[in-house]
């Protein structure tokens, strides 16, 4: 009974298309929301080689589409372009914790992580391996661990 109780507790807080898909991938392994980003970005490598938990505009820039991780709640704008090995999540598996925002015309460096409920402004620059875990101003470059403007 406990297992039928966890799922209508999710369907309540999560909504129809993400209790199937989250209950799909558990029993079967297989991770839908990446198998349709896979077929709108004509890449195979994202059924393989990601962790797409959002869809993702289709605007979106994926040069090397390896070791990707964007968690559920996280929002990705237009025309944002995410090197290979980037992480878009919270910064603790709490419930409570927060996902970032990536706004429109941003550019992701390779095996950047970017954690918490943070907001990466338009048209900003975060530089490879960057660990970013503040806002990000609209139009700046950040870089290093943790990010500082530069």
């Amino acid at each position: 009974m406990g297992l039928l109780n966890r799922f209508i507790s999710r369907l309540r807080s999560d909504g129809l298309f993400l209790t199937l898909h989250l209950t799909l991938g558990y029993l079967t392994g297989v991770n839908l929301i990446n198998f349709y980003n896979a077929l709108r970005f004509r890449e195979h490598r994202i059924i393989t080689s990601c962790d797409l938990s959002i869809l993702l505009p289709r605007s979106t820039q994926l040069p090397h589409p390896i070791g990707i991780v964007i968690g559920h709640d996280a929002k990705v704008g237009a025309n944002v372009r995410i090197q290979q090995h980037v992480t878009l999540g919270r910064p603790v598996p709490e419930e409570l914790a927060g996902y970032p925002t990536v706004q429109d015309d941003v550019v992701i460096g390779t095996g950047a992580t970017i954690l918490g409920d943070i907001t990466i402004g338009e048209g900003a620059t975060i530089g490879a391996n960057s660990v970013v875990l503040d806002d990000v101003a609209p139009g700046s470059t950040v870089a290093g661990t943790p990010a500082t403007e530069i």
